[in-house]
């Protein structure tokens, strides 16, 4: 049966240089001044895990926001995609480990690789043009947040789509940086390798109860996620 393996991309396959907050968050915080006027929308609001419209939904709640909601978080994302392309001009995302490589060798051993992340699909380019790697995904092939505000139908829709380009069933192993990746996986009945860039996404994960945890993209991952999906 073949694998199916979907990256997650905050935390897992990206991260930044520097302290917090993040390209990202920096991104939202501009939309939201513009869209609602509060300085920052984003204190107190977590995005790790998250998908971009449940963020802006919780960043307008934070707010009182009372207007239209929905059209709201559709100009919100807007707003912020505006923000992002600029932001990652002035501090591009990195690449978490060998992200190329892994793909690459997962893609040679018959598995087919896809995207399972919270981003809107242009956000999720953005990102990942900007640490050099978006030739290393077939954006095609995934599951957006612009697909689902929830993270396990998103992912359902990364996994289907990946299903029909197979031509059959398969494994499907996702891999992220949170334990929502987890819940969110384990909705749709898939495995989990995790990616710890320090010891609490490591505690997170093994307490949300990944298969398998590395530090970083690479050699490690592969062999992880062959190892999960042989199970």
């Amino acid at each position: 049966m073949r694998t199916i393996v979907l990256f997650d991309l905050d935390g897992t396959v990206v991260t930044f240089s520097g302290g917090n907050p993040g390209p990202g968050r920096v991104s939202m915080r501009r939309a939201m001044r513009d869209l609602v006027g509060a300085e920052d929308a984003t204190a107190g609001v977590r995005f790790a895990g998250r998908t971009d419209r449940s963020i802006v939904r919780a960043m307008l709640a934070s707010v009182g926001f009372e207007g239209d909601v929905e059209r709201a978080i559709t100009d919100g994302i807007a707003r912020y995609l505006v923000h992002l392309a600029e932001e990652v001009v002035r501090r591009p995302y990195l690449p978490v480990g060998d992200v190329g490589g892994a793909v690459e060798a997962l893609a040679s051993s018959g598995a087919l690789v896809g995207v399972g992340t919270g981003n809107v699909r242009e956000g999720a380019a953005l990102k990942l043009a900007s640490a050099g790697l978006l030739g290393s995904f077939d954006l095609a092939l995934g599951g957006y947040g612009c697909d689902a505000e929830e993270r396990s139908a998103l992912l359902r829709v990364g996994a289907e789509r990946c299903v029909a380009a197979a031509g059959g069933e398969a494994t499907v192993v996702v891999v992220g940086d949170t334990r929502l990746d987890v819940e969110a996986a384990r909705a749709i009945g898939a495995r989990v390798v995790g990616v710890a860039l320090d010891a609490a996404a490591r505690e997170e994960l093994e307490a949300a109860g990944a298969e398998a945890i590395v530090d970083a993209c690479g050699a490690a991952l592969v062999e992880a996620i062959r190892a999960v999906a042989a199970r």
